[in-house]
């Protein structure tokens, strides 16, 4: 009888065991977070992932690895992210070049564009027009005569195919109805370099603020429906002739999909606390970096109707990678 007890009493302990494992896991995070940067540094999705982290540090406990994968206009690195496992130990900062624009521009891509969970969006940006200093165009219309006379004479750099950049610039190209040459790079930075020397007559990307306010690149136009408030001198491409003519480009964060529900929520309240930390604003003003913040859910939305704006776009603008 005893003997009995015992074992009925051991079989009820063990089929219990499982159900109390749970209990027994640690919380999220137990280890550091890889943020990975599509890009090479001196991006803004560079800038924000390292402007953002000593906060996002601070409030989940745990170090952020900033793991920079250029390369495709982006692809290369979301294609590491989205291979990674979904544990929320990987996320990605991710952009409109990689989230709306690849998946219509790309003839194959190294990952599914539906294969992210979001977790926010941090900016939406309005892109300048950047020439050489020494440039002899001073307006935008200057440029886009000497590109209507000389078909593929001018170049244009853009951070690689598919960013923001090329596309921004294709829209302009097809509106005006002018030819230019692509040179893409492997990320801002370097295309702001061959830029400031001359090597290439334009660049559309978000990263010229401070080279504008330092006297090394000339603005000509911000590519938004309105006046930036970083340059309000600045006309945008509409009102300097190109009827029609309207694009912002944004950055988010995302982690593979299937990343816990919990690591998500986390994710979100530690950046949304970034985003609103005034330091951060501050030094995110100076760049020309308006930030957002937001739900996990909002920011899918935005991603969903993206994606569908994008497309026409890209169809109108001829763009397409093979």
């Amino acid at each position: 009888m005893i003997a009995r007890r015992l074992l009925t009493l051991l079989g009820a302990g063990l089929l219990a065991a499982p159900l109390l494992a749970p209990a027994a896991q640690a919380a999220w995070p137990e280890r550091p977070v890889t943020v990975v940067v599509p890009y090479p540094p001196g991006g803004n999705n560079d800038i924000l992932a390292r402007l953002l982290a000593p906060i996002v540090e601070r409030q989940i406990g745990q170090s952020l690895v900033i793991d920079n994968r250029g390369g495709g206009g982006g692809t290369v690195g979301a294609g590491v992210a989205s291979r990674a496992a979904a544990d929320g130990y990987t996320v990605l900062f991710a952009d409109i070049g990689i989230l709306a624009i690849a998946p219509h521009l790309f003839a194959r891509l190294p990952f599914d564009p539906d294969g992210f969970a979001p977790i926010l969006r941090l900016t939406e940006v309005s892109l300048l027009v950047g020439v050489p200093r020494e440039s002899p165009h001073q307006t935008l219309t200057s440029l886009l005569d000497a590109a209507r006379a000389r078909p593929n004479a001018l170049t244009f750099a853009t951070p690689g195919n598919g960013t923001a950049g090329h596309l921004a610039t294709q829209m302009l190209m097809s509106l005006a109805n002018v030819q230019m040459t692509h040179v893409p790079y492997r990320g801002s930075a370097p295309a702001q370099t061959d830029l400031t020397a001359g090597h290439v007559n334009l660049l559309i990307d978000g990263t010229l603020l401070p080279a504008v306010t330092q006297g090394q690149v000339r603005a000509l136009a911000v590519t938004g429906p309105s006046r930036s408030p970083f340059t309000p001198d600045l006309p945008t491409v509409a009102e300097a002739g190109v009827a029609n003519y309207n694009f912002l480009s944004w950055h988010g964060v995302v982690a593979p999909r299937g990343t816990p529900a919990e690591a998500i929520r986390h994710l979100n309240a530690a950046y949304n606390a970034a985003v609103a930390d005034p330091g951060v604003q501050a030094r995110a003003r100076q760049l020309g970096l308006p930030l957002k913040g937001g739900t996990s859910e909002e920011f899918a939305a935005f991603i969903a109707a993206e994606r569908t704006k994008m497309g026409p776009l890209v169809r109108d603008s001829g763009a397409r990678v093979e």
